[in-house]
């Protein structure tokens, strides 16, 4: 979490990655905790975080992950996985007409120890914040204050060549 000290403010960027940390915290994946907001004309008009459709078993409840007992790593094993996606899940409460023109922001948490992950969208969500017209990523890459890459959405990876 970027914080002001003395005088000096939080960025608006480093205001809405706080903001994605915040939701990322209610996150029920035990193996890394998202959170995102879509932010238009400098406003919020959306929040997700990674967790099992509404009304499914979560893993945080039952306290294991498929993904970690099969060794899986970061773009592996998403088949196994029963998490629905911080993007999609904001984008998921949205219309198109919202998105088109906003910004998301994307903020991932390792639950061990609470330290920042470099967010990157899977391509599945890429694909799907590419669609809903979302214009830039901002990934927050580290705690200090402009630890983030903001990425036109254009330029993430959305599909992974074989």
């Amino acid at each position: 979490m970027v914080i002001s000290k003395g005088t000096n403010r939080v960025s608006k960027a480093d205001t809405y990655l706080n903001c994605a940390e915040v939701f990322a915290y209610r996150s029920t994946c035990i193996k890394r905790k998202y959170g995102a907001v879509i932010v238009k004309n400098d406003a919020v008009i959306s929040t997700g975080y990674n967790g099992s459709p509404r009304g499914m078993e979560n893993c945080c409840d039952k306290g294991e992950c498929p993904r970690i007992a099969k060794n899986m790593h970061q773009g592996e094993g998403y088949a196994v996985c029963k998490a629905v996606h911080a993007e999609a899940n904001a984008l998921l409460n949205c219309s198109r007409e919202q998105t088109v023109g906003a910004d998301l922001y994307l903020t991932g948490v390792n639950p061990a120890d609470g330290s920042i992950h470099i967010a990157k969208p899977c391509p599945l969500c890429a694909r799907m914040i590419i669609q809903a017209g979302i214009r830039n990523v901002y990934l927050r890459q580290s705690n200090s204050p402009d630890g983030y890459k903001c990425v036109p959405s254009g330029e993430l990876t959305w599909y992974v060549s074989v």
